[in-house]
């Protein structure tokens, strides 16, 4: 089997299978003396598999190739799941019919989606199996040589369970680098006797005059034409191709948190937790150190400072004091033995107490409990001028621990390399944000106050 136009239709017989043994057979099974093939049942039957033909092709069950994600595939089923569940208990307040009483469907319908799940893992896995061995594979070519170019010869080469067989680079400037297999003239011969399905444009790399020449010969051949773009240092998770009309244009999303759906599950995560810590935690923590006349002569109990937040904009920043009042506090970072720090703020500062009044910023909306920090006004301004894609922070909420916080890049900035850093775990947390990602860094980061931190001060 050579290509993956079978995979789709693999998949549904089994969803068939499994969709017939467990709501027809099982039936047939669980009620002996039933007419289970009266014209009512035979009508149920087919509406069952009617149901689930059609929210297999509307949801994208049949959009399987070699690489779609396990999680794709999980999401995908479980909204069928869910739509199937609705169609199943709408036929019934129409149809009067005998069928399993309510008490079982939820042990059904659990086990259907158990076996689902386990037949298309069984299939991922198969394939996956199928493919490491050198079967269903894609013979690819890639036009230009560079970075890019390499960086995806380097995947096909090393993922062989998608099933892709790299033969080579076409380039006509290096053809003494290993694994240029011919120049732009010799593209035509190469796909003929070769039998490539895939063909792979670095844009970046081709020269702009040979491309007319190079799309002539390529659409002689039914092979598939992919573009990797140049896009300057923009992420590539997230690009899409949208319409203006006849124009295409690619359309750069931030990450995940640019879709509605995923802010939502973020906020609403958010909203309760921040609840919960105001009432548990920032209550009493706020009157004891009031007791302690914490405020006194160091100033108020609480230290408002305007921070950067999402889309570039400002907001005024809650912490306990920490410091004595004094001029340089809304524009200088705290350093190691600064004598502006009070010794009740030292201990706040070093198990990180003094940010608890930022969950007031999170259930206003202002802040997120993960994300990047939030930065004075000032080295906003300063910081973007020195580190490249900076400003890419500043696309999701600011946060009250992050990921570079947790790996060690928090406090004092003392050179311009613990800028870059934490800049790059900003941006890597932006561009593969998902809520597990937020669930692991809000236990380490109780994992790292409980070991300390030697720049928590």
């Amino acid at each position: 089997m050579k290509y993956s136009k079978y995979i789709p239709l693999i998949s549904l017989i089994g969803d068939i299978l499994i969709l017939n043994i467990l709501f027809v057979a099982a039936f047939i099974v669980r009620h002996p003396y039933v007419d289970h093939f009266s014209d009512k049942h035979l009508l149920f039957y087919i509406y069952l598999n009617f149901c689930w033909l059609l929210l297999f092709f509307v949801f994208g069950g049949s959009d399987i190739d070699r690489n779609t994600r396990k999680k794709s595939i999980l999401f995908t089923y479980i909204k069928i799941i869910v739509f199937f569940f609705f169609l199943f208990l709408m036929y019934f307040q129409y149809t009067p019919l005998q069928y399993y009483p309510r008490s079982s469907l939820k042990y059904l319908f659990a086990s259907f989606f158990i076996a689902l799940v386990f037949w298309k893992f069984f299939l991922y896995y198969a394939f996956y199996y199928y493919r490491k061995k050198g079967y269903n594979y894609r013979n690819v070519i890639i036009l230009g040589y560079g970075s890019r170019s390499r960086e995806l010869a380097k995947y096909f080469q090393t993922n062989l369970w998608h099933g892709y067989r790299f033969l080579g680079f076409f380039d006509d400037h290096k053809r003494t680098n290993r694994g240029i297999v011919g120049g732009w003239d010799d593209l035509a011969d190469y796909i003929r006797e070769n039998e490539v399905n895939e063909v792979y444009i670095a844009w970046g790399c081709v020269p702009k005059d040979v491309l007319p020449e190079i799309t002539a010969v390529i659409s002689e051949f039914p092979v598939n034409v992919r573009i990797i773009p140049d896009l300057a240092g923009f992420s590539y998770k997230n690009a899409e191709m949208i319409n203006y009309g006849i124009l295409p244009v690619m359309q750069i999303h931030p990450g995940p948190l640019s879709f509605w759906y995923n802010r939502l599950l973020k906020r609403g995560f958010d909203i309760l937790a921040s609840l919960f810590v105001i009432v548990f935690v920032v209550s009493w923590v706020s009157a004891i150190l009031y007791l302690l006349s914490l405020p006194g002569k160091n100033g108020r109990l609480i230290f408002k400072q305007r921070r950067t937040r999402i889309d570039g904009k400002s907001f005024t920043c809650y912490k306990f004091r920490t410091m004595k009042e004094n001029e340089h506090e809304h524009v200088k970072q705290a350093t190691s033995d600064d004598p502006r720090v009070t010794r009740i703020g030292r201990f706040l500062r070093k198990w990180s107490i003094d940010e608890l009044p930022q969950f007031y910023n999170v259930l206003k909306g202002e802040m997120s409990i993960v994300g990047p920090r939030p930065h004075m006004l000032r080295h906003t301004r300063e910081y973007q001028r020195l580190v490249k894609r900076y400003m890419l922070r500043h696309t999701v909420k600011p946060g009250i621990t992050g990921l570079a916080q947790v790996n060690g890049y928090r406090g004092e900035i003392k050179k311009h390399q613990d800028l870059v850093k934490r800049v790059q775990m900003d941006v890597n947390y932006i561009e593969n944000w998902s809520f597990n990602m937020d669930l692991k860094i809000m236990l380490l980061t109780i994992w790292v106050l409980i070991k300390g931190q030697k720049e928590a001060y």
